[in-house]
Order: C-alpha cells, then structure tokens, then sequence
C-alpha cells in the first residue's frame, strides 16, 4: 500500500521540536532536509558532523536523553541493531526521558525483530515506535524524494511523525504491521546490491571484448531495464581501480562494509525462515569486487 501525504505540521504552525539521532550521509542528509521546516535538535558522537547541523540552524545536545526530553518526534539513523538499542532503550536513551506520545521513527536498516521488541518497550511508556526503512541515497534526502518503507503501528502512525517523513519523501510504502517496513528495506537491499553485481560483471565482460559498455547502458535503459540507482552506480564501475584510492577508497571502504552488512542480515532472515539463498550470500562475499576494489 502506498501512503498517502498526510499534510503538513510546520514550526510556524505550531510549537514543536524533532530530534535526529545519526548524521552519517543518510541521517545528516535527512537531518538538513527536515530543519528546513522544523526546529531540530541533534546528536551523533562525530562532533563535526553535529558542527555542519548547527551550523544549517539546529541545536545541538549532549546525549539521546537529553535530545529526547525536549522533542515530540525523533528520527533515528544509527548503524545497526545495537546502536539503535542502545539509543533507545540504554541508560542515556530516548526512554529514560521522553514525555508520553512522543514518537520515534527508526531508519537504521535492522533486524524486523529489534523494531517489534522496542515498539512492544517503548509501548509500555505510551510512547509510539516504528520502523522507517529509507532508500534513495543522501542526494534524495536532501531533495526530499527518499522512498521510505513504513512498519505501522495497531493506531496508525502519528500525524506529526507522518508529517515529518513526507518532508523527506517521494515515496512513502505501508508495508504492514511493525517490523514489515525494514523487512521490505531489507528486500529493496537484495534488489539494489544485485543490480550492482550485475551491471559490474557485465561491464567486465563489455570491457575484457573490446566492446563499449556504454552502449549496453543505453540498451538496458531503452528497455526500461535500468533504475536511477544502478544507473548513479555506472561511473563508479567505469572508473579506474588506481583511481579508487586516498579518500574516495576510504569511503568506499565504508560503503562496502555497509552493504556487506545489509546482505547478510538478508541472509540471516532467509536461514531464520527455512531458506538459503547462495546468490545473496555470493553478493555479500564479492561486493568488494562489485565496487572494482579487488580484495587483498
């Protein structure tokens, strides 16, 4: 089911204060996208990364409690299932201090299970958690066209958490009950890292015959075959390994261990329900040579 816009909640309408929580690419991009209509509060350990969102007009904060005591919303956009724990149930969480009907939206791509066991947490404190996978890249986020993937709660979801997403939203999918928005993240993931192995393998077959692989691009786009995300990912594939070095190694380096990550959380989900998948788990082992990054 696609979800439709629930309007708008705006700082000039009424008094409120979201909170982000991980300004990594995707958090800090989301983030910039949401104090453009909202007074925002932050936190992440990286203090530059906190500096860049002061400086777009947010306020910084000390700790997820801290942040959480002063906010009606909260996004969270942290790198695992840990964290997002960590950031919500832990000693200096979200709630040890939030007010009752306050809502929280976890990005972080996770366990479905870690979403359904915080929500029942958070629950108990008449506070509403739901998972809110996000796709897109962070030049989407900033442009407010992410596709997000919602888990919705027994009550539907907050008009003011709702309010938020489709500020950074092209897209907004109810996949189902809580935990059924970051399984269809955890799908999209297969979907987009496959591609990727695929457009990588056929440009080393394009390439090793002498022929242009420009040209199957454009025969994969008349088909209608190619998708905005595999075709941002061509370049990346096209450039020199000798090119892939210094910073731009170093960020691919944490790209891959990402999508190392995602694919084998895919993985686990098809062991947990009685299924291997051997070309999932090919994926995850080479996406270092996916990304043209041979390994050492």
């Amino acid at each position: 089911m696609v979800g439709a816009a629930q309007g708008s909640l705006r700082k000039e309408d009424v008094s409120i204060t979201i909170g982000y929580i991980g300004l990594g690419d995707m958090g800090g991009a989301m983030a910039e996208r949401i104090a453009l209509s909202y007074d925002l509060v932050v936190f992440d350990m990286n203090e530059a990364s906190v500096e860049k969102l002061v400086e777009k007009g947010a306020q910084a904060t000390a700790s997820a409690a801290e942040l959480a005591a002063g906010c009606d919303h909260i996004s969270i956009c942290v790198t695992d299932d840990a964290a997002v724990m960590d950031v919500v149930s832990g000693s200096e969480g979200i709630l040890a201090s939030c007010s009752p009907n306050t809502s929280i939206a976890v990005h972080s791509t996770v366990h479905p299970d870690t979403i359904r066991d915080l929500h029942v947490l958070a629950a108990e404190r008449q506070v509403v958690l739901f998972d809110a996978g996000i796709a897109g890249g962070a030049w989407a986020a900033r442009e407010g066209a992410l596709v997000i993937m919602l888990g919705v709660p027994e009550n539907g979801i907050p008009k003011l958490a709702r309010a938020v997403i489709d500020e950074c939203a092209g897209a907004v999918f109810e996949g189902g009950d809580i935990g059924a928005g970051m399984a269809m993240k955890v799908a999209f993931n297969v979907m987009t890292y496959l591609q990727q192995a695929a457009l990588s393998a056929s440009h080393q077959i394009m390439v090793g015959e002498g022929s242009d692989p420009d040209m199957l691009i454009e025969a994969w786009r008349h088909l209608g075959q190619l998708g905005t995300l595999t075709e941002r990912f061509y370049p990346l594939v096209a450039m020199p390994p000798e090119a892939k070095r210094g910073p731009l190694g170093a960020y691919l380096a944490s790209t891959i261990g990402i999508a190392e990550r995602d694919l084998n959380l895919a993985v686990n989900l098809g062991l947990e329900s009685g299924r291997r998948m051997p070309v999932v788990e090919a994926v995850r082992d080479e996406m270092p040579l996916v990304y043209g990054i041979p390994k050492d």
